[in-house]
């Protein structure tokens, strides 16, 4: 009975999976030029830091316009820098340690539909953003308009020390000051019950309903508009829409990986600049846009799909779901061990509903939920869920809980 199902699940699956296994090789393409950006950030500690003794640096904030906010020099700028690139570093090693498993997953095409790992997810946001970015620029280009470029006659060492400022220090003020707090007020009027402060900073887990998308929004617009007085109107769009991946990222895996993602943006060309004349680096460097903006458009429709997904309420294309409901020939109810703790979504018998208890399916049988518990799901209210490798799929959104 369970061989029938799995294989047609495979059958249906499989095209998916060798998208994901093929799209993960790419990124590690990705990765190892990631390490050559924080290479670059290390090295140019030795560039930046003598220029530092007779500077001084203004951190701004962004409000539809960047107002100045602070001035540092001398040992407060040599610490604030030290704290930029120690933050950088710290938030890579996180990502890659964290994402190590599921990634591999992801190669080996043994993960779980739709649960990426957060340097999957980094890196599909990353070329879906890339591609979006270089279509506009190349249109623009091509009807002759103007590409502004502020930062073009900088020096190198400011150019190390502006964007490893814009990968923290904006993620700080806008990410974590415009999403993350706020949603603490948010939670304690809808009685959604209180995280602890520090998950509000550091991000990470917390499930997207229309509150979290109406904050990523409206962040993201306040930054789109921040890069309209040096950059232009031609940069709103971009940046805002990069200002929606960030949100994203930064509510799903954490600011960590909001602030690589951002990172990865920004010093994309530096290690061209810092290391200029290696014919070897510009040849892969450039070999390597070429993948990542191609893989890029991929990515671009697949998270148009996955919009499109949540404003409807409802899962499209989803194989899981088609595969769960294959013809199983007729047999005994299957009932799986309960699980050692209660994932997100029950509600206990603490906590009554009035919702009809539903039942699950691992594609083998049925099972009931825990003795006096409901799945609920936290982002679209359907009841319907089925165990999927260990975690909760939830029938109408599609969306998996631990």
């Amino acid at each position: 009975m369970f061989d029938y199902y799995r294989q047609g699940r495979r059958e249906v699956r499989s095209w998916r999976d060798i998208v994901r296994s093929i799209s993960a090789i790419v990124m590690i393409s990705f990765g190892v030029y990631l390490v050559v950006c924080l290479a670059t950030l290390l090295y140019g500690m030795d560039l930046v830091f003598p220029e530092l003794e007779t500077r001084s640096f203004t951190l701004h904030v962004v409000f539809f316009e960047v107002l100045p906010f602070v001035t540092m020099s001398g040992a407060l700028l040599y610490g604030w820098y030290l704290f930029l690139v120690s933050a950088i570093i710290l938030s890579a090693i996180w990502v890659f340690l964290s994402s190590a498993r599921g990634f591999v997953g992801e190669l080996t095409m043994k993960s779980a539909a739709r649960d990426h790992s957060p340097f999957f997810d980094m890196c599909g946001l990353m070329f879906a953003v890339f591609f979006i970015n270089t279509a506009i620029v190349l249109a623009m280009m091509a009807i002759g308009s103007e590409v502004a470029d502020p930062i073009e006659e900088a020096e190198t060492w400011e150019l190390l020390l502006l964007l490893a400022n814009a990968s923290v220090w904006e993620e700080l003020i806008i990410r974590v000051l415009m999403i993350g707090l706020p949603l603490i007020a948010v939670d304690a009027a809808m009685r959604r019950g209180l995280r602890k402060p520090h998950k509000y900073v550091l991000g990470g887990g917390i499930s997207i309903g229309r509150v979290e998308v109406a904050l990523i929004l409206v962040s993201s617009v306040i930054f789109g508009f921040g890069h309209l007085e040096g950059w232009g109107v031609w940069k709103v769009f971009p940046s805002g829409l990069a200002g929606v991946a960030f949100g994203y990222i930064y509510l799903r895996h954490g600011l960590a990986a909001s602030i690589l993602l951002h990172f990865s943006f920004d010093y994309l060309s530096m290690p061209l600049l810092v290391f200029d004349g290696s014919l070897a680096l510009t040849l892969t460097v450039g070999i390597g846009i070429l993948l990542w903006v191609g893989l890029g458009l991929l990515f671009a429709i697949y998270f148009t799909i996955r919009i499109v997904e949540f404003l409807r309420g409802r899962t499209l294309f989803d194989p899981e779901r088609r595969g769960a409901m294959a013809p199983v020939p007729a047999g005994p109810m299957y009932r799986q061990p309960q699980p050692a703790r209660q994932p997100d979504g029950w509600v206990g018998a603490d906590r009554p509903s009035t919702r009809e208890s539903p039942r699950f399916s691992d594609g083998g049988g049925a099972m009931s939920p825990p003795s006096g518990s409901y799945f609920i799901c936290p982002v679209c209210g359907s009841t319907g869920a089925r165990w999927m490798e260990g975690k909760l799929q939830c029938l109408s959104c599609g969306r998996l809980f631990e």
